[in-house]
Order: C-alpha cells, then structure tokens, then sequence
C-alpha cells in the first residue's frame, strides 16, 4: 500500500468527500471500507441547498443537479388542515432540494474521486489503532491478511458504530428514540406532483413521502408506539398510506425496505490528538429534517481545508484545534432541533397531538414563521 498522510476509514459520502477534497488540493490519502463492494441501497435521501452551494465551490455541483430529483416544497397534512410550505424564498440558483438516493451520491462522489487518481480499498478494515505523537500506527485486515500502515492522520467516518471513534476512547453518549422507522423506497400510481414532498400527521405517527422521481417515492414511517416490521409488507404500507390520509397514492411495487431504530447520539470530542471523526461516528439523530449526511458533507469540507493548510505547510498544527471548536457546536445544534422537531411530531400526549393537527398547521402556513426555519434546515453547515 502506497505511503499517505491521511488515512480515511469509511466510504460513504462523509469519507469520499474528503477524500475527494484532499486529492483536489493535491494530498494523497487512503480510502478504507471494511465494505465488499458500494452498497445499493442506503438511508439519506436529500442534498440540501447549503451543500449543493459547497458542491459548487468544490466543482462537483452539475453532477448532482442532473441526477437529482428536485423539490421546491413540502405540504403538511393534517385530518383537518393542509399547508403547502415553498422552498421559493431560499437564495437562488439552490431554491429547492435535491433528492437523490444515497448510494447514488455514493458513486457520484467514488467516480470523482477515480477521476482524481485515487480508489476505494474496499474489504479493509481497521482493527487496530496506535496514537503516536508524530502520528498513528493502524492495522489492517485485508483480503491478503493482516497490514500495518504508518500515517499522520487518520479520520473515522465509518458511522455509529466507529472502530476509530472506539479505539480512540471517545464518549459517545445519548439515547434511543421509542419503537422503530421503516423507510421503503416503492412504485407508485400518485396524484402527488413529483416535485411536492408529504409530511402527513395522524394519531398513529408520521408517514413522509419524499419523491425520488415521476414514479418513484421513499416513505418513512414513525410510529413509537407500534412496532414496525423489518420488511415493508405491499398491502400493510398501502393501509399505512391510506389510514394517513394518501388517499390519492396506490403502491405498485417495493423496491427496497428497511426498519431501523433511531439513536440521539454525540461524540464527546471530534479529536484526539492526530485522529478526527466526521459524520455519524461524531454525531448521529432523528431524520426529521433531512441534516444527517448534509452535516457530515460540511464536516469533511471543513476538515478538509484545515488538514490541507497543515499539509501543505501553510499554516500549523494549532490550525486543527479549531475543527472541533467549529463542528461540535454545530452538531450540537442540529441534534438538539432534530431532537425537538421529532418530539412535537410524534409525542402521544393528548395536547400535543390537538396542537399538531389544529394549531401548528395553522401557524406553519406564515412565512414569518416558515421562512426562518427551512433557511436554516438549508444551510446544514
């Protein structure tokens, strides 16, 4: 294996991305992913505005832009009211949000980064790793057995359950929500304009459809206080749709389902010593939103810069301390209106539910009050 500086764990948008950005700034780098192959289906779905304005900066932003599907605003549904809130107020060219399957995000960033002169080692992974104080000593198992490298830095973007979030002996502290989310991606007959996202609200929980093209939708299903299936069942998500209030929207086919639990979760520090986390290893919350990889894109544009500057001998080591003092705070931020934005939507009590379905449809329908917040939903920075 070729000599590096930075060794990135993890392949998944955070870690290409940077990966990317090193390479463009002109650093070799090391792309690990304990991973046989890019997966095919994945979990995020939308590229906020704020991140396609980065993905302009660093050139990539026209490869999105056409493989996307673009929404211009989300309505809310109630039993009893309905409000269309238009993403129109947002700074243009970037005045909607673009949908586009992760996995597809994936290879978008992976052929960028084969463009660039690197490649993703897939079915490596760390197992052990060694802070130094010049830098850090990994092993590594690989399809030709074990590997021990010498890099300077390295940066774990390899999720929640991050090998070098563990192996540095950093806190990762929070909780698990109630009950399970079931996201299925599925072909349906719609009277729902595809460039409309649905949030409806019912005493059962939130059912979101986010549309990924004419014909193609991905729904998410909260229900705390019923358990959800692993498997998205045909007939069960129809009854689903229809008890939510899609009345106009009839399944075809499931193309892809998943349950998951969702976590509220913060790393108590994003370094130690030569050693950085970025993405879900630093932070992880509730999808309410759209933030989760929008806040890890900002987290390895960020880095990126810093680890660059350092590199390239022009600024020193002091310039790193500022990554977490940045990035934290901002992850903070995020989890904590995640956090509240997923306990007003789905909370059982009875006066909440009345101020769901009666008061907030109401209040969110003003631009004074909608305008703030989906300009700050935009930014994910």
């Amino acid at each position: 294996m070729e000599p590096a500086d930075v060794l990135i764990v993890g392949a998944g948008p955070v870690g290409l991305f940077l990966a990317c950005e090193l390479r463009r700034r002109g650093h070799d780098c090391i792309v690990i992913d304990r991973a046989s192959e890019r997966p095919t289906h994945s979990k995020a779905l939308a590229i906020m505005p704020g991140t396609l304005a980065m993905f302009e900066t660093a050139g990539i932003v026209n490869r999105f832009v056409l493989s996307a599907n673009r929404i211009d605003g989300v309505r809310f549904v109630t039993p009893r009211r309905s409000v269309y809130v238009p993403f129109g107020g947002l700074r243009p060219p970037y005045d909607f949000v673009a949908i586009l399957p992760q996995w597809r995000t994936q290879a978008l960033l992976e052929t960028r980064l084969l463009e660039l002169g690197c490649d993703v080692r897939y079915r490596h992974a760390l197992v052990q790793l060694r802070q130094e104080s010049d830098g850090n000593d990994a092993l590594l198992e690989t399809p030709n057995g074990m590997m021990r490298i010498r890099v300077r830095y390295v940066v774990g973007c390899d999720g929640v359950r991050s090998t070098v979030r563990e192996q540095s002996g950093i806190r990762f502290d929070g909780k698990s929500y109630p009950g399970t989310v079931l996201l299925a991606d599925v072909r349906v007959q719609t009277a729902v304009p595809e460039h409309e996202a649905r949030v409806h609200v019912h005493r059962g929980g939130v059912v979101t459809m986010f549309p990924m093209s004419a014909t193609e939708r991905r729904v998410v299903v909260i229900s705390p206080e019923e358990p959800l299936p692993e498997r998205a069942d045909r007939g069960r998500l129809q009854a689903r749709l229809l008890r939510a209030g899609y009345a106009e929207t009839s399944v075809d086919e499931i193309l892809w389902s998943n349950a998951f639990r969702v976590h509220r979760r913060l790393a108590s520090a994003m370094r130690s010593a030569n050693v950085f986390l970025a993405g879900d290893s630093a932070h992880t919350h509730s999808p309410v939103g759209g933030q989760g990889m929008n806040i890890g894109l900002h987290d390895a544009w960020n880095l990126a810069g810093k680890l660059s500057a350092v590199l390239a001998g022009e600024a020193t080591e002091t310039l790193l301390d500022r990554y977490e003092r940045e990035r934290l705070p901002v992850a903070k931020g995020v989890v904590r209106r995640t956090d509240m934005l997923t306990r007003a939507l789905v909370h059982p009590h009875p006066l909440m539910r009345i101020t769901r379905e009666r008061i907030a449809p109401r209040v969110a329908g003003l631009s004074v009050v909608y305008g703030p917040v989906i300009r700050r939903l935009s930014l994910s920075a």
